[in-house]
């Protein structure tokens, strides 16, 4: 859906929708008037975190009858195209919590923040650690928290155990990715790969650039790609598309998946919701694959990287802002709640204390898929070594200043210094542009 497009199709939405209401008319079984239940709206434009929702309202309701909790399932585009509408007209029809994609984010934090502020409810629940710093920073501005993430988000190496212990290769003692890569060498043919790789790298790239300690956006709010660290990073994607290694292009969709199950990719880095799609989506592979950390690259690597994230808002204009915290506090702070949520989406819990708890480590069908390895204890010790991704509200930008210079770099006509060089420009450009029409 274009932009303008949904633009017009949220703002048709206005005068339907009511973000936190009292419910009128309908009497109750027990004989008092729904009138007396607060309601509290939430919005989210994923299926699987319905699906956990759905559950988690059920128990909640159960347990304050006072409260009635409505869920809404949007259109990705739609949801925050509708709550850019909403905010800017003054807040009604907002709902009280929205699930806000790390991606979307930055649209939301130039000027005034249609947030609130978490910091003191999280204070005053003794939560302010409940989450580690580098998953609570996508959704910090100015030392403002304004959303909780629900999922880790690290991520791990997943090889085709099957293949490589055929092959005499024992992938937990590379270290390094120059050591994997050689190591794997032997495994590779005329129409498979290490690796999957796209015709567009700024994907590979961020999750590579924030394991060596970068990140396209650095803690101050400053650009922060085009660095030394930056250039040995884009060096490595092409070496390794040059020698054959990682594809330079890869089908999308159920071809994908299909790729992976004929052995055309026979590993890939990539967050916990990665290994969940590939179970689901790849069901022939079951007990072939097993995960480890994420080789090292240069002096300052780490064995994991971040990638994607959605945190919950409470909305600034929710008329029942501590009910709508109590419910954000139940299906993302709540050690039991959240390590459930494991087993109903697949996510692996950004609450620490779940780390700790028996149940995440259960059987399941994803520790089966790896071949009865405990997957989950691989995400907690990843999880203690995260490297943070920072926040600015021009972030947004940075694909289409990438993809202005793309086609000349992949076609050779650039050098990955020049690249660099040239996209951070145009950015800065769009920035610049961007201040001066606001």
């Amino acid at each position: 859906m274009k932009r303008g497009l949904g633009l017009l199709v949220a703002g048709s939405f206005l005068f339907y929708s009511v973000g936190c209401s009292t419910d009128a008319g309908n009497t109750a079984g027990n004989g008092s008037r729904s009138a007396d239940k607060k309601t509290i709206t939430i919005w989210t434009f994923a299926d699987t975190h319905k699906q956990y929702y759905d559950e988690m309202k059920a128990n909640y309701e159960k347990e304050h009858p006072d409260i009635n909790i409505k869920i809404e399932l949007l259109e990705f585009t739609a949801l925050f195209d509708k709550y850019t509408v909403i905010a800017q007209s003054g807040g009604k029809g907002a709902p009280d919590l929205i699930d806000v994609e790390q991606g979307a984010f930055p649209r939301y934090i130039k000027g005034d923040v249609p947030f609130e502020p978490l910091n003191t409810y999280m204070e005053k629940d003794g939560l302010s650690e409940a989450i580690p710093k580098g998953r609570l920073d996508l959704y910090t501005v100015n030392d403002n928290i304004y959303g909780i993430e629900i999922a880790a988000c690290v991520s791990a190496l997943y090889y085709r155990k099957d293949l490589y212990d055929g092959a005499g290769i024992d992938v937990s003692k590379l270290a390094t990715w120059d050591a994997f890569m050689e190591a794997s060498k032997p495994l590779l043919g005329k129409n498979n790969f290490i690796l999957s790789g796209t015709e567009k790298d700024e994907g590979v790239f961020e999750q590579l650039l924030r394991q060596e300690g970068g990140d396209m956006v650095t803690k101050d709010g400053k650009i922060g790609f085009d660095t030394p660290t930056g250039i040995e990073v884009l060096k490595r994607i092409k070496a390794w598309k040059d020698q054959g290694l990682m594809s330079k292009s890869s089908p999308e969709g159920p071809q994908a998946w299909e790729a992976y199950t004929k052995g055309q990719f026979i590993a890939a880095f990539g967050p916990d919701w990665w290994a969940g799609q590939l179970v689901q989506n790849a069901p022939d592979l079951s007990g072939k694959w097993a995960a480890v950390p994420m080789p090292l690259g240069g002096p300052e690597s780490v064995p994991t990287t971040v990638n994607g994230g959605t945190g919950m808002a409470l909305s600034k204009f929710s008329a029942n802002k501590d009910a709508a915290w109590d419910f954000l506090k139940y299906t993302h702070l709540n050690t039991d709640n959240i390590v459930s949520s494991f087993r109903i989406i697949n996510l692996f819990p950004a609450l620490m204390s779940a780390a700790a708890s028996p149940d995440l480590h259960k059987e399941s069908p994803t520790t089966e898929y790896f071949g009865g390895q405990d997957i989950a204890s691989l995400y907690a010790d990843l999880g203690t070594k995260a490297p943070s991704q920072n926040q600015a509200w021009w972030r947004s930008l940075i694909g289409k200043a990438w993809d202005k210079y793309e086609p000349d770099y992949q076609n050779g006509k650039m050098t990955p210094e020049a690249f660099l060089g040239s996209v951070e420009k145009e950015l800065q450009s769009l920035i610049d542009a961007e201040q001066a029409r606001k």
